[in-house]
């Protein structure tokens, strides 16, 4: 399997360098994803401006990038991750319990905040679909005997993207008129119950009505 490293990326260069027109054209996104040099920002990137394609094929108007969303989208997607549920509540941490709650301990003087939230896998692999498990962490093709292969940051992203909109919920934020502002915040871990699955828990806070303003 061929792994191709670009380095440590930096985060602002993924909306400003790149935009929803040439996104998809980028080696960045289109790299195999190697889970020892995970790189979040780039899988963030990809789910925002996946957003902003679907916004403007529907004749909607681009999201702008806020990189205090991100932080509140990271908070969460952490939290569930570590704590060990899925929900937009989080019960187990007072402080993070609501999104305008993780809103403004990251500094957001104004939330106005709709989330989703969703947890995919590394590997080309659909709950419930036929698999051989082995050691952990291996998954193997029940047809072919071979390892289950890794997403690309963008072909992972499709994905996501894909089930919020089959989601009734997910997919009005996603087309929301009221949406003028996004950051997205991945966090991975491996799947305890599922023989090490390379997972991750992905957040996307959008900001409707005004822009962010921070203290």
């Amino acid at each position: 399997m061929l792994y191709v490293s670009f380095g440590l990326v930096k985060a602002q260069d993924l909306y400003t360098e790149i935009n929803t027109s040439n996104f998809r054209e980028n080696p960045i996104f289109n790299q195999i994803i190697d889970t020892l040099e995970f790189q979040p920002a780039i899988l963030n990137a990809a789910v925002f401006h996946l957003t902003n394609e679907i916004r403007l094929n529907k004749k909607l108007p681009a999201i702008g990038f806020n990189d205090k969303l991100a932080e509140a989208a990271t908070m969460h997607s952490k939290d569930m991750a570590v704590l060990g549920f899925f929900s937009h509540t989080n019960t187990q941490n007072i402080k993070h319990k609501e999104p305008k709650d993780r809103a403004r301990i990251i500094g957001i003087k104004n939330p106005h905040i709709a989330e989703n939230i969703i947890e995919g896998f590394i590997l080309k692999y659909s709950s419930g679909d036929p698999v051989i498990v082995k050691s952990p962490g291996i998954f193997l093709n029940p047809d072919t005997r071979e390892h289950l292969p890794f997403h690309t940051y963008l072909t992972l992203a499709e994905v996501m993207i894909d089930s919020w909109m089959h989601s009734r919920g997910h997919k009005k934020n996603i087309l929301s008129e009221n949406a003028i502002q996004l950051g997205c915040g991945t966090y991975l871990y491996y799947m305890s119950d599922f023989n090490n699955m390379p997972t991750v828990k992905v957040t996307q806070c959008f900001q409707w009505f005004e822009p962010v303003q921070t203290e």
